[in-house]
């Protein structure tokens, strides 16, 4: 299911996440060369940056999928906007298939973080998902709770 002007909303959310992101005159593919040593050493704002790079398509090309890969690794570190930006992306199928009960996971998980734009997202999805997928998605996030605590990452893994 899309929801209508969704990937106007999640454009400009990017935006919003990218203001700063890119310093002097630096194109998106320096500035994912200068961050990904810190990212891949599990810095989750390099890799929410590189992420929004590649979401927004700004001073790089467009690739949902590669925006979907860093934003996820982001998210499974705690970070509270790319727990929030991953609901974005289940919920209108942005480099990742479209998935009700995933997106429903990580905006929860973002919201009991304090990131209050997950918690309306969370009301609206309760609106348009069946008690089975309701269900489903509630204790999905109990494993990823229980995967935070055993090893400090919300470690998510996609249903078949």
């Amino acid at each position: 299911m899309r929801f209508p002007g969704s990937r106007v909303f999640f454009a400009f959310v990017v935006a919003v996440f990218l203001t700063g992101g890119l310093s002097g005159c630096e194109t998106g593919e320096e500035a994912v060369n200068r961050l990904i040593g810190s990212a891949e050493k599990g810095d989750v704002e390099a890799m929410l940056k590189i992420a929004t790079l590649y979401c927004g398509g700004m001073s790089i090309e467009q690739d949902d999928q590669v925006c979907a890969v860093w934003m996820k690794r982001a998210a499974e570190g705690g970070h509270k906007k790319a727990q929030y930006m991953m609901g974005e992306m289940y919920k209108q199928g942005l480099g990742v298939r479209t998935d009700l009960v995933q997106s429903y996971r990580w905006f929860t998980l973002s919201a009991e973080l304090g990131y209050q734009m997950s918690g309306t997202a969370v009301k609206k999805l309760e609106a348009v998902m069946t008690p089975s997928q309701l269900t489903q998605a509630r204790r999905l996030i109990e494993e990823s709770k229980a995967a935070h605590k055993a090893t400090g990452r919300y470690f998510v893994a996609d249903r078949k």
